[in-house]
């Protein structure tokens, strides 16, 4: 007996008994479909950790002062004051393979827009900003060269914040003059929207000059930095301007061998790498014990393919009594299983994809992404189920003697 005659009687066997064979491969179904459900919503998860990462920049690095300790208790990472206007000239004279750096000084600060008040992150910032983090204008213009040197009171608003201020009116924001700290700004320009990006609402952000920040937030003559963005020649030069930055500020600061840092240098391709790595760590996890049911589910198979031989005994007595080999026994019932199997693992596909789009949502995901390699695993699963569970069914069957088979009542 060849396959596609085995195949044949197989879907006929499972014709025969649809209720039976439909409550055999729910276990496969489920299995199947869970495992896709959650490898698809672990596969989305990644894919939006990398969207929010690479929307913070491309190449980029991210160099912030390091923690201090007061009588041995952490002030907080970046409590320390080590980084200064001076740190980003060295860095743009020395480094070579730094095609850009922007400064940051940041502070919280209330905006005022007549009776409209919000509480937002107030960022001075230079021009290279705009590039180095990878934002885009929707109206007007960013900080320029003459806001610096003029420590000029322009602000440029993100999304998130004209909607606070602005979002219940139909006045335009562009050339209004809105109130930080109770200093008067005039708006000059609207970034486009960017979403969250890490872990922060990236549009929930108010941009200003940096010779401006730095005076209005920490004092006269006050050149300190929170934070300096660093964007990197080329991705493959990550590492090399990582350790050419650590160098490049190490001797500036002053600081001897073997003593520690006061600056951390962030590599962003780094924290992408290890928080995907996190998220697909969970996933298969997930999927893990998802695939208990898989294997529930072919216990349900060997059932049902034991309760099968007991009731085709006389069958089995009679095609082997006009010429079946044990082979073709065995092949008959090893492929009934597979066929009941990888049924089931077809509708599990199914009930996968379904299932990808309300799991994901209660993992805090916003996609599913359901991949090529995902349903080839859970179909091959499904078949290795189907040949494991099945083997001793069929080489039971196989093994009857044909003289106690037709004897079977």
């Amino acid at each position: 007996m060849n396959v596609i005659e085995s195949v044949r009687i197989a879907l006929q066997s499972v014709a025969a008994n649809k209720l039976r064979a439909g409550l055999t491969m729910l276990g496969i179904i489920i299995g199947v479909g869970a495992v896709i459900a959650l490898v698809a919503a672990g596969a989305g998860a990644q894919a939006q950790v990398t969207e929010r990462f690479e929307s913070l920049g491309s190449n980029l690095l991210v160099i912030s002062p390091a923690r201090t300790f007061v009588r041995g208790v952490s002030m907080g990472a970046a409590s320390a004051q080590s980084l200064t206007n001076d740190d980003v000239e060295a860095i743009a004279r020395l480094a070579s393979s730094v095609s850009a750096v922007a400064p940051e000084y940041s502070a919280r600060a209330q905006v005022v827009y007549r009776n409209k008040n919000t509480q937002t992150s107030v960022l001075g910032v230079t021009p290279e900003y705009l590039s180095v983090r990878d934002w885009q204008m929707d109206r007007g213009r960013f900080v320029d060269d003459l806001d610096l040197m003029n420590h000029a009171k322009v602000a440029v608003m993100g999304a998130s914040v004209v909607e606070d201020l602005f979002g219940e009116t139909l006045i335009d924001p562009l050339g209004k003059t809105i109130k930080i700290n109770r200093q008067n700004y005039q708006i000059v320009g609207i970034l486009a929207s960017k979403g969250v990006g890490g872990l922060q609402n990236l549009d929930d952000q108010v941009f200003i000059p940096l010779s401006t920040a730095q005076i209005k937030f920490g004092g006269a003559g006050n050149r300190s930095l929170q934070a300096i963005n660093v964007q990197a020649v080329s991705a493959d030069k990550m590492e090399w301007a990582q350790a050419e930055l650590t160098a490049i500020l190490r001797a500036r600061h002053g600081l001897a061998p073997g003593q520690s840092d006061d600056f951390t240098v962030q590599n962003q391709t780094q924290i992408v790498e290890m928080v995907q790595e996190t998220a697909g760590t969970f996933a298969v996890l997930l999927a893990s014990i998802a695939a208990i049911s898989l294997v529930v589910g072919g216990i349900g198979v060997m059932n049902i393919m034991l309760v099968s031989v007991t009731e085709r005994t006389r069958e089995i007595g009679i095609r082997k009594a006009v010429g079946a080999k044990r082979r073709d026994i065995l092949a008959q019932f090893l492929v009934e299983a597979v066929v009941i199997s990888l049924v089931g693992g077809l509708l599990g596909v199914l009930a996968g994809y379904g299932g990808a789009r309300v799991v994901t949502p209660l993992l805090g995901g916003t996609r599913a992404l359901v991949t090529p390699e995902s349903v080839a695993m859970a179909l091959g699963v499904s078949i290795a189920v189907g040949l494991f569970f099945g083997i001793y069914p069929a080489r039971r069957a196989a093994g009857l003697h044909p003289i106690d088979a037709l004897r079977y009542e």
